[in-house]
């Protein structure tokens, strides 16, 4: 893919590694201090193309060609989702590309956890009270919701898809997602 990209929370890198070395010219970007440590540490040759910030706050002068977000922009309420997608068209340039994997409000929430508020549209947020997430809040969005979030400033390249996945037992349930490419108008 040529352009340049930002990969919205590299995190430990597991994927955003894989597409450095497979040719792509991609920034990393994480708010934790200690993944882009260990992201440094264990790959120094993406030093230079790592960055700690909050996603809300990261600035650049240059608009992206592309931007990977992968189970990101579902972190907070509604309104946390909509302003992630609206910093992400800013970060675009027009004719762009925006890789998202978000939750699928099909999702069966397993963790113990409290419903924070429910959207007219089929979505819901989360605060849990038990497992990794642990008070975090997170957004699951239904299809409606997310493509009237996207609206706005992208058109879909490919249908959306909702991907299944079966938790291992002794757990239950699915975990559902939304994955999809839009192009920034």
């Amino acid at each position: 893919m040529r352009g340049r990209g930002l990969y919205v929370g590299c995190g430990n890198g597991r994927n955003h590694v894989a597409l450095v070395d497979a040719g792509l010219n991609l920034t990393g970007l994480d708010v934790s201090r200690e993944a882009i440590a260990q992201l440094r540490a264990d790959h120094p040759h993406l030093t230079p193309d790592l960055v700690r910030a909050d996603f809300h706050d990261f600035q650049s002068e240059l608009a992206f060609d592309y931007i990977v977000a992968i189970q990101v922009f579902q972190h907070g309420t509604a309104a946390a989702v909509r302003s992630m997608f609206a910093r992400a068209a800013k970060l675009l340039r027009r004719g762009g590309l925006l890789f998202v994997r978000v939750n699928s409000a099909s999702t069966d929430v397993y963790y113990s956890h409290r419903v924070v508020e429910r959207g007219d549209r089929g979505g819901f947020t989360v605060r849990y009270d038990d497992g990794p997430k642990r008070g975090l809040a997170i957004r699951f969005l239904s299809l409606r919701e997310l493509r009237e979030t996207l609206d706005p400033w992208f058109t879909p390249l490919v249908p959306t898809t909702e991907q299944f996945a079966s938790r291992e037992a002794p757990k239950r349930g699915s975990w559902a997602q939304w994955e999809g490419v839009w192009v920034r108008r």
